[in-house]
């Protein structure tokens, strides 16, 4: 029954969407070499990345980065740069000699110093950046703040905005102004962040200055003052309507000849069902809906050229701790949990197509973690592989008691607590109403709360929660276990849960602090064999002393087709994983270089 309910829910969105196409000039793309998508973009459309919505999907098609990142392989692909150095705390970028605006102009180091003029003036991010200058035309230099870490020279290499978001000669008669307030804000952040006191007079200069830019640029349409915007990706938007937004080839672009591509036509991403419905119906080519686990087993029965490729967002989902809770101090209390926990199971019911989390919890993301832990270092770990016995075990050695089913800790107090979890996070209340449930199976007494819309960040960064559902480790900015271990001992889960990160922990090594070690782990990024060495004593203190339980790794499911196109990657190849953070990357990645193509 089930799947006959499929079926005509399928035929009936397929049907809808191939009629009302014919209202729309999607129709029409079959007769050119287009890649199909679905996304958001404002409208009326303005082309100005400091408006509102800035330019949604297109965001990867028209801005070029200096180099795209590869998580699963730690390589580096030269964009808009053909090689860069670093000498310290700069970072010297040689750029393209052959990448030119869509326009027909050249691109040049002066396009890069008026972007960072521009963002950080606009964004008042990124304060990192101390000084960029333009060598010559074709080689620009950044010089870092002396507190910024040297790992935001990952982002200045791949941010899509940091080299090509403004180009000069459209923004020109602003740059003065951009250079003026990126410059008294980045003076007010280094003074306030070395303890020093801005004057009232200063921030007042600043917001006057501030926001007559603001004014003038986010008035500016660069699509309706010149009929255009001049872009130095693979694609301009030439075409934007409510329901559809078409981007054509840049010929000027350095890759235009091996690029087959002629357009990529968006259609707007309403629902989760529609674009499912759309993919089906073979009108687009890719996407990354979330749909019920039912409706994507009956994939190649619905169409047999659907493919599903998951992928790592680069975040795990875990139980957090408030360690100013004495009950969450007890190590053994938090051990016992971990063995409790089914974490396949509640993977299953929140997120199925999530990553399990695995039976070692080094804070790498399991997805990461043969490349990172090594062998050695997991023989000497505790495996927490499901088993109440196991729990059971530990607590009565600690001295915990049950009664009626009931567990008591060694002080003859009821092992009871609240779990709070942020309610508009459907899959999280999932998540938490799964683990609740297990945990009070076992004879804890646990309860649910949910966490109000809006009120997330006060509940968490307040201490007003006993242990919750939040993020635990996470890889965003810059994806490497050093990003990760920050999170967790130095920055937001540190400071929400209060974790004793400064203080040494036993390990087969010695004594370490994870706080320590993730400061010599900043420091010797850039050498792997130190690195290395560091990330097995923090992966060795994160499984034994858990600062957090992690419950599965988040993916990003892609559906794409090969109906029409040919030169998807294989299910192994690492270039999927820079989808998460910029899908389109992927898409604009592949077929820049000729891999994917009309058949």
């Amino acid at each position: 029954m089930k799947k006959t309910l499929i079926k005509i829910f399928v035929l009936f969105m397929s049907l809808t969407l191939i009629f009302s196409s014919f209202n729309f000039s999607f129709a029409a793309t079959k007769k050119t070499s287009d890649l199909k998508l679905a996304s958001d973009w404002p409208y009326p459309f303005h082309g100005n990345p400091f408006g509102p919505g800035a330019v949604g999907g297109a965001w990867w098609f028209v801005y070029e980065p200096f180099a795209y990142y590869i998580p699963q392989t730690g390589q580096y692909i030269p964009r808009l740069a053909e090689k860069w150095t670093i000498n310290g705390s700069k970072l010297t970028v040689y750029l393209r000699k052959n990448a030119k605006w869509s326009d027909g102009r050249a691109f040049t180091a002066q396009d890069v110093v008026n972007t960072v003029a521009f963002i950080q003036a606009m964004w008042q991010w990124p304060y990192e950046i101390q000084t960029v200058r333009a060598i010559n035309p074709n080689t620009v230099e950044f010089t870092l703040w002396k507190d910024a870490p040297t790992s935001f020279m990952h982002t200045i290499l791949t941010d899509g905005a940091m080299g090509s978001l403004v180009p000069y000669h459209v923004y020109s008669k602003w740059y003065g102004q951009a250079r003026q307030v990126a410059e008294l804000g980045k003076k007010i952040f280094y003074d306030t962040q070395s303890g020093k006191t801005v004057s009232d007079e200063t921030k007042k200069q600043y917001e006057k200055l501030s926001s007559a830019l603001r004014d003038q640029v986010n008035k500016f349409s660069p699509y309706k003052t010149l009929k255009r915007m001049p872009v130095v990706g693979a694609y301009e938007p030439t075409k934007i309507i409510q329901s559809e937004m078409v981007l054509s080839k840049n010929k000027y672009h350095w890759l235009a000849n091996k690029n087959t591509t002629e357009r990529v036509v968006f259609r707007r991403w309403s629902s989760n069902e529609f674009v499912w419905a759309s993919l089906v119906s073979g009108e687009l080519d890719a996407a990354h809906p979330n749909m019920p686990k039912d409706v994507v087993e009956q994939l190649k029965f619905i169409n047999p050229n659907l493919n599903v490729k998951t992928v790592s967002d680069l975040s795990e989902i875990a139980l957090i701790f408030n360690f100013n809770n004495k009950l969450f101090k007890d190590l053994n209390l938090r051990k016992a949990i971990a063995y409790v926990i089914d974490k396949n199971k509640v993977k299953d019911v929140s997120v199925w197509q999530a990553n399990p989390a695995g039976q070692y919890y080094t804070g790498v993301l399991s997805s990461m973690q043969s490349k990172w832990v090594n062998s050695a270092t997991l023989s000497k770990m505790t495996k927490y592989t499901t088993s109440a016995a196991s729990a059971e075990n530990i607590l009565k050695k600690a001295g915990y008691t049950k009664k009626d089913n009931q567990w008591y800790t060694p002080s003859n107090e009821p092992v009871e607590f609240v779990l709070s979890v942020y309610g508009p996070h459907n899959d999280w209340v999932l998540a938490a109403r799964e683990v609740v449930q297990q945990l009070n199976k076992f004879g804890f007494k646990v309860e649910m709360k949910l966490i109000p819309d809006g009120m997330r960040d006060q509940v968490m960064r307040s201490g007003e929660y006993e242990c919750a559902i939040e993020f635990g480790s996470a890889w965003w900015g810059y994806p490497h276990p050093m990003t990760g271990y920050a999170r967790l001992y130095q920055w937001d889960i540190a400071n929400i849960t209060a974790f004793p990160s400064k203080e040494k922990f036993n390990t087969p090594w010695g004594e370490y602090s994870p706080f320590d070690l993730v400061e010599e782990l900043r420091v010797n990024i850039n050498n792997s064999k130190k690195a290395t060495e560091i990330i097995q004593k923090l992966a060795y203190i994160t499984n034994e002393y858990l600062p957090v339980v992690p419950l599965f790794e988040k993916v990003l499911p892609i559906y794409y087709s090969s109906a029409r196109l040919t030169g998807w990657p294989s299910a192994q190849d690492g270039r999927w994983s820079l989808a998460p953070g910029g899908i389109e990357r992927l898409y604009n990645l592949l077929i820049t270089e000729g891999v994917l193509k009309a058949k």
